[in-house]
Order: structure tokens, then C-alpha cells, then sequence
């Protein structure tokens, strides 16, 4: 007759096999991931890959409105950016850039900057508008939106020195594969708020 082998005797086997007991082996694999995991955050904080949350006041941003103030974005469709926007700053060389700002209000913006010494060189924006309608593709639901993009060097893949505008959503008198300029969207945009 077999006899059953109670939990006691399968712990001695285990730590005569093995020689560590399981819960310390589990505890030191644990020990390990979690210094594993700090240290790539520290190093993802520490290498700028993740934008920092920053005030309009912070003398970085103000040398990046000061660049954005020398551009006269209004002609390109770009709005002015409100004082109580949320802002966050991506330093270190990036492919084309220097710095960017995310700026999140009534609209969604990121703005590109080349270093020039102690100053920065605006070179390139993207600011989308959601409307307000929703539709649906294969990839789930979405705000209807139009985006304007200008890059003076490639930086986001849209051409160079020139506005490119893009509508995604089902307003037939936007869809692709209509070619869309800032007239043709303004409309759209102050029947939107904008």
C-alpha cells in the first residue's frame, strides 16, 4: 500500500535536492526583478525618454516660447497656447530635434526645437483639433480630428516647409482622398471652437 506523503517530507526532499529553501529562491528572483526595474527607471528618468511635467515659468520652456514667438505660426493655423495647458518637456537629441514640448489644452500639440547655443530654434509643430463627432474603424472608436503639421527639417515624417493638413473621421466634405488646406478647414475648425 503507498502511503501519502505529507507536506513536511516533500519540504526536506525539496531543500536536500536543491539545497535553498523555495520561498528564499522566490524571494531572491524577486529582489532581482524589482532592481532590475528600478534601475531601467532610473535610467529612462535620468536619459530624458519620458517627458517631464514643467510650468510655463520654467526659464527651459520660456526660451521655447521665445523661439515659438519668432515664428509667425498663426499663418500657419497654429493656435496661441493657453496659460493653464499642461506641458511637458523631452530634452536630449532626438532624430531631428533637441527638445520638445507636449502641450495638452483645448488642443493636442507638440512643438519641436533645435539648440542654437543657449537659445532654441523652433522647427517644426503639430497641433491637432478633435471634433465632435466619434467614428469607427477596425481599430476601435475615434474622435474625429484634423491635424496641422509643419517641419522645417524631417522630424515626423510629413514634408518639409510646407503645412500639411489632415482630417480623419467620416465628414464626407474632408475625407480623403481630398487634398486639404487651411482654408479649406477653417470652417471646420470655427464651426468646431476653434
Amino acid at each position: 500500500m503507498i502511503q501519502p506523503v505529507d507536506q513536511s517530507q516533500r519540504m526536506a526532499h525539496f531543500i536536500e535536492f536543491n539545497g535553498v529553501r523555495p520561498c528564499a529562491a522566490s524571494s531572491v528572483r524577486m529582489r532581482v526583478y524589482v532592481s532590475v526595474i528600478a534601475l531601467l527607471c532610473s535610467i529612462i528618468v535620468a536619459c530624458h525618454l519620458i517627458p517631464e511635467k514643467v510650468t510655463s515659468d520654467d526659464p527651459r520652456v520660456k526660451a521655447m516660447f521665445e523661439a515659438m514667438g519668432k515664428v509667425d505660426r498663426k499663418a500657419l493655423g497654429f493656435t496661441p497656447v493657453s496659460r493653464d495647458a499642461s506641458i511637458r518637456l523631452e530634452e536630449g537629441p532626438r532624430h531631428g530635434y533637441d527638445a520638445m514640448l507636449h502641450i495638452d489644452g483645448k488642443t493636442s500639440r507638440t512643438v519641436a526645437f533645435r539648440s542654437v547655443g543657449s537659445e532654441y530654434e523652433w522647427i517644426g509643430e503639430q497641433e491637432i483639433f478633435e471634433g465632435p463627432r466619434k467614428y469607427k474603424t477596425v481599430d476601435g472608436e475615434f474622435q474625429e480630428s484634423i491635424t496641422l503639421n509643419y517641419d522645417k527639417v524631417p522630424v515626423s515624417g510629413f514634408p518639409i516647409n510646407e503645412l500639411s493638413v489632415v482630417y480623419h473621421g467620416e465628414d464626407p466634405a474632408l475625407e480623403w482622398p481630398r487634398q486639404l488646406s487651411l482654408e479649406a478647414v477653417r470652417p471646420t475648425l470655427t464651426r468646431w471652437g476653434y
